[in-house]
């Protein structure tokens, strides 16, 4: 709808000025000048659609450099469409039409930066849009309030409001809640997927929840001891202490 507008506009433009200046007002000639705009629409749709795949394929810096590629192949598609679309108009109402290499010469000269200045543009609102929704749908997302802890051919529904700590020994995990203490095959990389934002982690071997922790004592040597609630005293690596900066140092 913007592009549809901002063509109209100028189609408007070129109207009014023809009827100011008393010159004759060529409706084909002004509507294929406009094109220019509204070819921003099926492009635009294209640049969007690439990105999307871009982020599968390319990843990292290959993902920039793909999309600084692709920017610069849409702007040269967008006016060299444009400049065959106006040399076919030109053969279809004039009687001495302009040649084609002319008028992509005579495009990419006017127009280049006009283009790629609005597909730049547009890559950058498509990267604030998607970060924006990832931001809004990880909001949305529903914290758990219990997980289920799986023993051997049981399943046990654990409050995770009631977890204190949860150790690892080997292939097995202990978590500490309410006074008991479940084994259950995992590791902490996994479970903590599965925990809110008040599990942390402070050792290879353990995650606390920080909403239980009593006192905290450093050791002098970047380490602290971590005293529960029950008070049971864990230790606090100096390599973890940067996710705990803000919440507990």
């Amino acid at each position: 709808m913007f592009w549809l507008f901002i063509a109209l506009l100028e189609f408007g433009q070129d109207y009014i000025s023809a009827m100011l200046n008393d010159n004759a007002f060529i409706i084909a000639e002004s509507l294929s000048y406009k094109l220019f705009w509204l070819l921003f629409i099926p492009l635009s749709l294209v640049l969007n659609y690439s990105f999307a795949k871009a982020e599968r394929f390319f990843p990292g810096l290959s993902n920039i450099a793909f999309i600084t590629f692709l920017v610069l192949f849409i702007t040269s598609i967008h006016l060299i469409l444009f400049s065959f679309i106006l040399y076919g108009i030109s053969n279809l109402i004039q009687r001495d039409p302009v040649t084609l290499l002319y008028l992509i010469y005579e495009k990419l000269s006017t127009r280049l930066y006009i283009a790629l200045s609005v597909y730049i543009v547009l890559s950058f609102l498509y990267s604030l849009v998607k970060h924006r929704r990832l931001e809004h749908e990880a909001s949305l997302q529903v914290i758990p309030k219990t997980i289920t802890v799986k023993n051997g051919k049981s399943s046990t529904i654990v409050d995770i409001a009631d977890i204190q700590w949860i150790g690892s020994d080997g292939a097995y995990l202990d978590i500490h809640a309410a006074d008991q203490k479940h084994v259950v095959l995992g590791s902490l990389k996994n479970i903590i997927n599965n925990l809110p934002d008040n599990f942390k982690r402070i050792h290879k071997s353990t995650i606390v929840n920080i909403d239980r922790i009593k006192e905290l004592k450093s050791r002098g040597n970047g380490d602290y001891d971590v005293i529960m609630d029950d008070d049971q005293v864990l230790r606090l690596s100096r390599n973890y202490t940067k996710p705990l900066k803000g919440n507990l140092l």
